[in-house]
């Protein structure tokens, strides 16, 4: 069973997934870094606190170096003071420590600030001896990312749920569009468009939707045509039955001689209509399928034949057949009404010439011809005499007891074993021929008798 649909909704998760984690990922480091740096004014304001401290201890007034020192420690709230850091060496160290490498008291101006943990405390060494420093506490305005919680919240909330939506948006979109197709074309059958179809609405999808939307398309194919089929029998079948119940109802009111003669002739006539009009509609609505088994197609058509010959004795009715078995899988009842039916229609056209049955055998395949020796059939209409009610001439077929459907039956029950059947024109009449019947064991081992194609030879 294909789970492409399965795959396609998993592979867009995963990966809208794996997409969104990196982007907040990202994002959040990114941001975090820019907003982690002081603003250049508060970099500049305390470079000049630096400036003004080194001032004070280059002219050699330390009492008001501790006023200012105690003066902006109390104006700020914050730790502030004028350090040196000498270098001692208590243990010695296989590798020279410079100054750049330790002894930092406080953070550089220039270096990004926490933004998780108290403020820091900041180092402004002095120019002319950098070991001097005036080290102070970051106060609390000059404090970077003041609207880093806000941002984190929208980046690893409001984005993601954001992205979720887009992503579950598109998944509803990609998904239900078939369904709402679907469902409006489901709508339009039941009001009676039996042409709608939904695979062309979705060309280029090879999923379970495609497969869902072909099994529609399949279904309403099937329905329509039973359904239209049906229509057109009702139609047909009432309009054949009016001319023989006009003239049943005629002979019941006439005072003629063979008044009962005709009565039962008109009552036969309608209850072949009526019965073949059945027995084709369950055909159609039943899609009868019947367990194909051996069947000796040789005896089968002598027996038809001989039923033929003793029914017209009048008819020159002509069977050539191989000398030996052969035997095909079908069924015995749908392949007999078909070869009757298809051998009883050339005897009704051929009042002045023989109907020649041949059952041809070659390459593994069978195939039986019955030709006739009428007026044969139009081109155009040589697949229309397989339908239902299809009369060439339907003052002649009325004359000699038929209503078009016995070739329409023979199909139908033809094609209930997989075998096929089609017409040609030859010259002295039409013939018809029945094909795609397959040997199957016991298959006989000699040539057949007869090897003739269907060209009409």
């Amino acid at each position: 069973m294909s789970r492409k649909l399965f795959w396609k909704q998993s592979l867009i998760l995963s990966l809208g997934s794996i997409v969104l984690v990196w982007l907040v990922s990202a994002l959040s480091l990114k941001i975090e870094n820019n907003v982690s740096k002081l603003a250049a004014e508060h970099k500049a304001e305390l470079r000049a606190w630096g400036q003004e401290a080194e001032n004070l201890i280059q002219q050699g007034d330390r009492a008001a170096a501790s006023r200012w020192v105690n003066a902006l420690r109390a104006e700020e709230g914050v730790f502030v003071s004028i350090v040196r850091v000498s270098e001692e060496t208590l243990v010695d160290f296989d590798v020279e420590m410079h100054r750049s490498q330790s002894m930092e008291l406080g953070r550089s101006v220039d270096w990004g600030i926490h933004l998780y943990h108290d403020n820091p405390l900041m180092e402004l060494p002095f120019r002319d001896d950098d070991s001097i420093s005036l080290v102070v506490e970051l106060p609390q305005r000059m404090r970077p990312g003041q609207w880093w919680p806000y941002i984190h919240f929208a980046l690893h909330t409001l984005a993601p749920l954001l992205l979720m939506i887009v992503i579950s948006v598109l998944l509803y979109r990609h998904f239900m569009r078939p369904l709402q197709q679907l469902e409006h074309a489901t709508r339009q059958f039941m009001a009676g468009d039996f042409a709608i179809r939904v695979g062309p609405q979705l060309k280029g999808r090879s999923d379970e939707l495609a497969k869902l939307a072909a099994t529609f398309d399949a279904m309403a194919a099937r329905i329509g045509s039973l359904i239209q089929t049906q229509r057109h029998l009702i139609n047909d079948l009432s309009h054949e039955l009016r001319t023989p119940l006009q003239r049943l109802s005629l002979a019941l009111s006439s005072g003629r001689a063979d008044k009962e003669q005709r009565i039962y002739r008109e009552a036969g006539l309608m209850q072949k209509l009526v019965e073949d009009t059945l027995s084709l509609a369950w055909l159609d609505n039943a899609a009868y399928k019947p367990e194909p088994v051996p069947v000796d197609i040789r005896a089968l058509l002598e027996v038809i034949v001989d039923d033929a010959r003793f029914e017209y004795p009048d008819r020159d009715i002509q069977l050539q057949v191989p000398d030996q078995q052969i035997w095909i899988a079908g069924s015995e009842r749908s392949l007999g009404q078909a070869c009757e039916n298809i051998i009883r229609n050339a005897v009704r056209h051929s009042p002045d010439g023989p109907v020649t049955v041949r059952l041809i055998w070659q390459a593994g395949a069978v195939e039986i011809s019955v030709r006739d020796q009428g007026p044969g059939v139009p081109e155009a209409m040589l697949d229309a005499i397989f339908k239902p009610f299809f009369r060439v001439d339907k003052s002649r077929e009325r004359e000699a007891g038929g209503f078009g459907l016995g070739l329409a039956l023979a199909r139908r029950q033809l094609e209930s074993i997989a075998a096929g059947v089609k017409a040609q024109n030859c010259e002295g009449g039409l013939e018809i021929i029945i094909d795609r019947l397959v040997t199957v064991p016991p298959d006989p081992q000699q040539a057949p008798a007869i090897t003739a194609s269907n060209n009409c030879q």
